[in-house]
């Protein structure tokens, strides 16, 4: 296993769960990470975001009254989001198709389904802090590219682009 070591790193989770906020900073801890700031719904988390500087966040998708999706939107598209290109993991329990189109088309970084590992939250994580996908802004659409791979068959040129 690849050594992972978030020391250093501001991290914010959020879940309305206490137990399940205990057990992400326990798994965190594993990771040596020290600086965890916490919220019980989407909007607390946004007032955390807006106040310290936040390098990676994890959202519970299913919080009231303000949901881990409604968290995404507002930092990929708040006129006020002090960073829209923030790394945001959702954690999803439940995980379904539905729920996973919806985690995926708001524009979060990653998502994982609840029950989670240490293994997998750290493997997670620092794939998403090291391989930042092209974040893309469009008319339905503000988050990091969606497409994974590049099929072989695409052109080298982005289709996103826009002239300037």
């Amino acid at each position: 296993m690849p050594t992972i070591d978030l020391a250093g790193l501001n991290i914010l989770i959020a879940d309305e769960n206490r137990f399940a906020l205990s057990i992400l900073r326990q798994h965190l801890r594993s990771f040596n990470a020290t600086s965890v700031f916490d919220a019980h719904e989407g909007g607390e988390a946004y007032s955390v975001l807006c106040a310290k500087p936040i390098d990676i966040a994890l959202i519970d998708f299913d919080m009231m009254p303000v949901s881990g999706t409604a968290f995404v939107h507002m930092v990929r598209t708040g006129d006020t989001s002090p960073n829209p290109a923030l790394p945001i993991i959702l954690l999803v329990e439940n995980a379904d198709v539905k729920r996973l189109t919806i985690a995926r088309d708001t524009g979060a970084s990653e998502i994982l389904t609840k029950p989670l590992s240490a293994n997998i939250l750290g493997l997670r994580m620092k794939h998403a802090l090291e391989n930042k996908r092209q974040f893309v802004t469009a008319e339905t659409f503000t988050g990091p590219d969606r497409r994974r791979r590049r099929d072989i068959t695409t052109p080298a040129e982005e289709r996103r682009e826009r002239p300037d």
